[in-house]
């Protein structure tokens, strides 16, 4: 005979219990609850989605950052329901979490991939959902921050963890390369670019054109050296008043080349970044925040032969979903 829980925040997901299915063989994110259209949204807390979207590819072997999705359920299902000790929140416990699985992608068109996700993108922040979305390359942000400009016209903050300030004008003849995102951000008209905050900028895989072009869109630059000589917590305060004073909140976009190389070690040979230990954290303190979604991207699971990179940012979810379980259970 089956149990009933006897509490009825009690676990969904028990060591012994079945993975519900998002689709085919993959599990939902934590044993989230499967969205299977819009009207599932209705209840949710947050909502996890696929974006399994590789452009152009801009150097060397680095690709395949279109399996991060499919990566990061599988890797998710050995966290059970995402207690952490160090805070004593058990996220799925305490928040509704739903998966909707992967949005549509059109291999040849980035127009039509990023349209359909905008469009999306939309529907989840008209139902009051926090959307947690796993890239994909680093374009695809342009699409979900586009969609959620105009539903706060100027009135959206926006921060930027990344080794490079990715704003190039386009990548030859490609404007919607994962090297172009922040400069279409910059110019959408709901967009505020003064709200914006780059952080983590390092090393010699940056354009002095694209400082240049930060600086005068009136765009906040916090390098890894600017971090290191505030401190992280000081560099953070600034990065959060900026992208909060005068909004109705702010997004997160996560590059997984924010993290030194030694810490990422399925991505991109970026050294001088933050830890992993400092990337918990600081994900976990903006979930606190006004904090209107968050986005995950640059993880490739084909050159992640230890799995460490997918798993992190299995974490780095894990830790933000309890800094705003904390923070919902503060009010």
């Amino acid at each position: 005979m089956s149990r009933l829980p006897a509490d009825p925040r009690e676990s969904m997901t028990p060591p012994d219990a079945r993975q519900p299915m998002i689709h085919g063989n993959i599990p939902a994110f934590l044993g989230a609850r499967p969205v299977r259209d819009l009207a599932g949204l209705t209840g949710l807390d947050v909502v996890m989605a696929g974006l399994p979207w590789e452009g152009t590819n801009t150097w060397g072997g680095f690709s395949g950052c279109e399996q991060t999705p499919k990566a990061c359920r599988l890797a998710s299902v050995r966290y059970g329901s995402g207690y952490l000790p160090e805070y004593d929140v058990e996220v799925m416990r305490e928040l509704a979490v739903g998966d909707m699985g992967d949005l549509p992608v059109s291999p040849s068109s980035a127009l039509a991939t990023f349209a359909g996700f905008e469009a999306s993108a939309g529907a989840i922040f008209d139902a009051g959902v926090i959307p947690v979305f796993l890239g994909g390359d680093h374009g695809v942000t342009y699409p979900l921050i586009k969609a959620l400009a105009a539903r706060h016209p100027g009135r959206l903050g926006l921060i930027h963890f990344d080794a490079h300030l990715d704003n190039a004008p386009a990548y030859g003849e490609d404007t919607l390369a994962r090297c172009c995102p922040l400069r279409r951000i910059a110019e959408t008209p709901d967009f505020d670019p003064r709200r914006m905050v780059h952080v983590g900028i390092r090393g010699p895989r940056n354009a002095p054109s694209q400082m240049r072009y930060a600086r005068q869109s009136g765009a906040t630059v916090l390098t890894m050296a600017d971090v290191r000589r505030q401190g992280l917590a000081a560099a953070m305060e600034q990065a959060k008043k900026i992208a909060s004073e005068g909004t109705d909140g702010y997004y997160v976009t996560v590059c997984s080349d924010i993290l030194d190389h030694a810490n990422n070690p399925g991505g991109p040979l970026d050294f001088g970044g933050l830890t992993s230990s400092e990337m918990l954290g600081v994900l976990h303190d903006l979930a606190k925040g006004p904090l209107l979604g968050l986005d995950l991207v640059e993880v490739y699971p084909q050159c992640d032969t230890s799995g460490a990179s997918t798993h992190l940012v299995v974490w780095e979810v894990i830790y933000a979903l309890a800094g705003l379980a904390l923070a919902r259970r503060g009010s």
